[in-house]
């Protein structure tokens, strides 16, 4: 398949890692509208209106329809003015009853996302036995700027830099304070979670970082369970012409189940509300088009991933996720991203093969450009240098470290480059050259 051809480098360093990065961390371890109706039965002359609740913000409702029997009941005071939320202003408290009357003035509308977003209260009903109650208060208030619903993931908002753990741990650690984000061993390389040195580091040395770990649960599990390699290992008996027929087969008795136990092993060892971020199965695009017979189109791919995501984020909603990119995906992943809710997402992230920092193009091979993709997506980019043959070190990329290129692509959307085997000196380096580096959005 021409994919697999492009990539054999990628897809066997993903596998050598996987295994090395095991052995590392095993060994580091409306309600309905309620207005008050008129009462026919009732004595007397025709009461006045109602009067209008008042508003939380905006324009008071219009005055209602005089009773034709009955005494009016005052109208219920309106609901208090909501308070903003994270995700949303809150709606206004329920309006006090009205004199005389039984029914309380409903509570404001829930506010817009956003800091700030106050709504206003609706008019209060008037009594069951007055007039008809005034229409509805003003409308809720405006949403408040820069808002997202969510904090942010990273605690500071600049260009951020990563190694793998056991590298940043060297040399008593000096690379660390440079570091925003570490990665570490691959999520599914056991049958059984054991990942739980990272949550020890957390609360250790690499405290106030970010893990961003590769989940390669799908292809992990397919191994174990019917040996499927990766593309260029086995040339018949790997996930490009099996994998899609696995998914499809175990997506509910192994695969979400596998991502539930991990999601599990990590609420235990960390808890759910440090930041981690999850980059989700490299080479996903190699089950729609590895050249399996049952191959996945975008729509499925992407509600398959959809599942997963939401069986790990009722478990851990402290994870944010990033999909992965393929550069070997024509015009920029138009088609294949179509088919995935990428609101599920928070960044797209590069994985295993190098990627080139002084390149309008991810790799020069592939015609995938950083801000082709980025602008697919909608979403950041989350770089990384890869590995070299068999999982050797490919060495330090020294074009990571040139600021002029740091800022071209900052320009092109990416936000973070990992370095998997740096240099002595990039403790130095990235402290030298931040200072010269464009701004970054709080992500």
């Amino acid at each position: 398949m021409k994919a697999s051809l492009t990539r054999v480098s990628n897809d066997g360093v993903l596998r050598a890692f996987a295994v090395a990065a095991l052995c590392v961390t095993l060994g580091g371890l409306g309600c309905t509208p309620s207005g008050g109706a008129d009462d026919p039965d009732a004595a007397g002359t025709g009461g006045a209106a109602g009067s209008v609740g008042a508003a939380g913000s905006g324009a008071a409702g219009t005055t209602g329809a005089a009773g034709t029997t009955g005494a009016a009941g005052t109208t219920g005071a309106a609901g208090t003015t909501g308070t903003a939320g994270s995700a949303g202003g809150r709606g206004g408290t329920t309006g006090a009853a009205g004199a005389g009357g039984s029914t309380a003035g409903r509570g404001g509308t829930t506010g817009g996302a956003g800091a700030g977003g106050a709504s206003g209260g609706r008019g209060g009903a008037s009594g069951a036995a007055g007039g008809r109650g005034g229409t509805a208060g003003g409308a809720g208030g405006t949403t408040g700027g820069g808002g997202s619903g969510q904090a942010s993931t990273f605690s500071q908002c600049r260009f951020h830099f990563g190694a793998i753990d056991t590298i940043a741990k060297q040399n008593g650690g000096a690379l660390i304070p440079q570091l925003d984000m570490f990665t570490s061993g691959w999520i599914g390389s056991g049958e059984n979670f054991n990942l739980g040195g990272i949550c020890t580091d957390l609360n250790g040395v690499l405290s106030g970082k970010v893990p961003a770990l590769v989940a390669y649960i799908i292809a992990f599990t397919a191994r174990r369970d019917e040996n499927l390699q990766d593309c260029n290992v086995s040339g018949s008996n790997n996930l490009c012409n099996h994998g899609a027929t696995y998914i499809r087969a175990h997506l509910e008795d192994r695969i979400l189940p596998q991502y539930r136990k991990y999601a599990m092993g990590f609420a235990s060892a960390c808890g759910t509300t440090r930041p981690m971020i999850w980059m989700m199965e490299p080479d996903y695009y190699q089950y729609n088009a590895g050249g399996d017979p049952n191959s996945l189109t975008p729509q499925e791919a992407g509600q398959i991933m959809g599942r997963i995501v939401s069986t790990v984020r009722a478990i851990l909603p402290n994870v944010v996720f990033s999909l992965d990119i393929s550069p070997w995906i024509p015009n920029n992943g138009s088609t294949w991203y179509a088919g995935f809710n990428m609101a599920d997402f928070t960044f797209i992230s590069t994985s295993g093969g190098g990627t080139e920092a002084n390149n309008t193009r991810i790799r020069s091979v592939n015609t995938m450009t950083w801000a082709g993709v980025r602008s697919v997506t909608g979403k950041p980019i989350l770089a990384d240098t890869g590995y070299g043959a068999a999982g050797q070190s490919s060495g330090h990329d020294a074009q990571w470290d040139i600021a002029s290129n740091i800022n071209a692509r900052i320009t092109d959307g990416v936000i973070s480059i990992t370095q998997y085997n740096p240099s002595s000196s990039w403790t130095n380096t990235i402290s030298q050259i931040r200072s010269q580096l464009s701004a970054v959005n709080c992500y």
